[in-house]
């Protein structure tokens, strides 16, 4: 009856436009940090994963005066985690 509310696949993730989120930074400039530099390898495994994302429609491009960089994290099964660095981030909030 409720096989609608369970994820079937990795890109099969929830999505709410219900409302919009902030995060308060006071008065502080915006932080713009560079991409870290990634081997080759690993830089096309990111492409791949960015790639994806967007055809999946969980992430879509954007520009804006804030950036924080990935960070690939190997899993126990092999596979990739796709994270963002918000520590600089968080450190203003």
């Amino acid at each position: 009856e409720f096989q609608n509310l369970f994820s079937t696949c990795d890109a099969d993730v929830g999505r709410c436009n219900m409302t919009q989120h902030r995060i308060n930074t006071g008065d502080y400039p915006p932080i713009k940090q560079y991409p870290r530099r990634l081997p080759l390898a690993r830089k096309e495994e990111a492409e791949h994963l960015v790639k994806e994302m967007v055809d999946n429609g969980i992430i879509e491009e954007s520009s804006g005066p804030w950036a924080s960089p990935i960070v690939l994290v190997k899993k126990k099964d092999g596979s990739t985690r796709f994270c963002a660095d918000y520590r600089k981030l968080n450190e203003i909030t």
